[in-house]
């Protein structure tokens, strides 16, 4: 009988964490799928930032794993990220920052600097207009060969620094809206078939962001067929007030979890203090 182990990464989101016994399976395609403004971008920040952080402070790592490997099955270990791979297709490095400084505690920039390869892939940068008074919008129709240069600067990058790390790239959309004059939608697909299969080998997680409703439902559900997980973040009403919330469309070795627990979705917030936090667990009406 072949005994295999399964590595778990934790989010280092803690009031995730222990919902979902310790983490994501290493290896995991993710795709971060939501409506604008409820939490996916602040999701993959939080991560990133707490891994930094975790990364700093022995003491903090230890009392994690402590608190963690509690809740794994024999079968399971924790694995932690190396370190975090930042890809941008559409802001600078000192834009994300600039975000991160407005949206959470200073010493969570900082902590992330420090901890983060981060590559800038927008058209602008790998291509600057010789005038700096071109319209954006005209140079944004790019020729087959810089869509391919697109593609490869991508594809080195992640073949040099996706290896036992956490990997985003922010986002999907504005990769496919790069490539969007030569690049069929089976292109599309067969690369995200492509990029699944190379996170098995990477052995760490990769975060795909991409804004809801963008593309028609059949394009998105085909989408998240080839992805080992896809989180959703929408707004819910909730009597006069709205709610952030989170749910798992799909994932494996995380799903049956979540199901056996009776849970539908997480209601969720961004603080100022701690980032993206699950406040609450909503289940089915009469479990648990």
């Amino acid at each position: 009988m072949i005994n295999i182990t399964l590595n778990r990464i934790p989010t280092a989101i803690p009031t995730l964490d222990t919902i979902i016994r310790g983490g994501f399976p290493s290896g995991s395609l993710v795709l971060l799928i939501g409506e604008v403004g409820a939490g996916s971008t602040e999701f993959a920040y939080t991560c990133a930032v707490m891994h930094s952080m975790i990364k700093k402070n022995p003491d903090k790592l230890k009392s994690l794993r402590d608190q963690l490997n509690i809740l794994l099955q024999k079968d399971e270990s924790l694995k932690f990220p190396g370190k975090i791979c930042y890809i941008s297709l559409m802001h600078s490095k000192e834009d994300v920052m600039a975000e991160l400084g407005h949206t959470f505690p200073t010493e969570f920039a900082s902590a992330l600097s420090e901890n983060m390869f981060f590559r800038d892939l927008s058209p602008n940068s790998l291509f600057p207009p010789g005038n700096k008074e071109d319209w954006g919008s005209i140079n944004a129709l790019r020729s087959v060969d810089e869509e391919r240069e697109i593609m490869n600067q991508l594809v080195s990058t992640l073949d040099a620094n996706a290896p036992g790390n956490l990997v985003i790239i922010d986002s999907l959309t504005s990769l496919f809206h790069s490539c969007n004059r030569h690049m069929t939608w089976n292109d599309r697909i067969s690369f995200l078939e492509e990029l699944q299969r190379k996170s098995k080998k990477w052995d760490g997680l990769v975060f795909l962001l991409i804004g809801k409703g963008i593309f028609e439902s059949m394009k998105e559900e085909e989408m998240m067929d080839v992805a080992d997980g896809a989180l959703v973040f929408e707004w819910f009403e909730e009597g006069f007030a709205r709610q952030q919330a989170m749910y798992m469309k799909k994932f494996r070795g995380v799903m049956p979890h979540i199901a056996r627990d009776f849970i539908t979705r997480f209601d969720t917030m961004v603080t100022n203090s701690e980032g993206y936090v699950v406040t609450n667990v909503k289940r089915i009406f009469g479990r648990k």
